[in-house]
């Protein structure tokens, strides 16, 4: 269960730049340094220690305009390629089903439970609002988290004892840049986003890493031998995986 979130909350200050468009300035007594962040559907977001004057920040801002632009481009590229979900979405993990509805209040609501991932947003809004977007994104990776907990360590077992590979532990994350990962110490770390694969490639990213039990490295011999643990099908399982990517759905 997640819990209720504003749909409209106040910021420090919002203002509006020419060449930036909307940005909002956040001050924190927990930061010693201006961050900036650029995400798909939001505003740039402008973390700011509470010691440092608004001018500085703006200074600091600005002189990042072309950062900003640049990564503003990307974020438009990446939002073109999600769905806009709504109230006649038919959108289905492995164990849940996504419902949007609207309510009287001024709040976004969020569960994930009993098979259900339920958004309530308030009846003044549309469900193409970014945060509601935001919303139901972090709530599908919810879901998605509470199904990789469930299946993908029993899987890591299953195949390391299958192909004889040793590991120490399987974490799972919400990683971003990539589907898994080995440490030298074999522990296995998948992202929760692999559950948008569909089951063959979900193996291949293991049993990938689980080939890094062995071969820490890219090498020859690690290709073979993952080539091997998948039949021989290495190559058309890598051009299959490249055609996915993590967070776009």
């Amino acid at each position: 269960y997640l819990k209720p979130q504003p749909l409209f909350q106040l910021e420090s200050k919002t203002l509006i730049y020419k060449e930036i468009g909307e940005v909002r300035f956040r001050r924190s007594p927990n930061t010693r340094y201006i961050s900036i962040a650029v995400k798909p559907s939001q505003p740039v977001l402008v973390t700011v220690p509470s010691f440092l004057p608004q001018e500085e920040a703006e200074k600091f801002l600005l002189g990042k305009t072309k950062w900003i632009r640049q990564h503003q481009a990307e974020m438009l590229k990446k939002e073109s390629r999600q769905t806009i979900f709504d109230e006649f979405s038919r959108f289905k993990t492995r164990f849940h089903t996504l419902e949007l509805r609207q309510h009287d209040r001024r709040t976004l609501k969020i569960s994930v439970n009993g098979g259900k991932i339920l958004i309530l947003y308030p009846s003044f809004a549309e469900a193409s609002h970014p945060k509601v977007q935001v919303a139901v994104h972090k709530a599908i990776e919810e879901a998605w988290r509470i199904e990789a907990k469930a299946i993908l360590p029993q899987r890591v077992k299953e195949l390391a004892a299958l192909h004889g590979f040793n590991y120490q532990d399987v974490f799972i994350k919400n990683a971003r840049t990539r589907w898994g990962s080995c440490s030298y110490t074999n522990r296995i770390n998948l992202s929760l986003h692999l559950l948008m694969l569909p089951d063959h490639l979900i193996d291949y990213v293991i049993l990938h890493e689980l080939v890094h039990t062995v071969h820490k490295n890219h090498g020859k011999l690690f290709w073979q031998t993952l080539d091997k643990v998948t039949g021989g099908n290495v190559k058309a399982l890598e051009k299959e995986i490249n055609q996915y990517r993590i967070g776009i759905f």
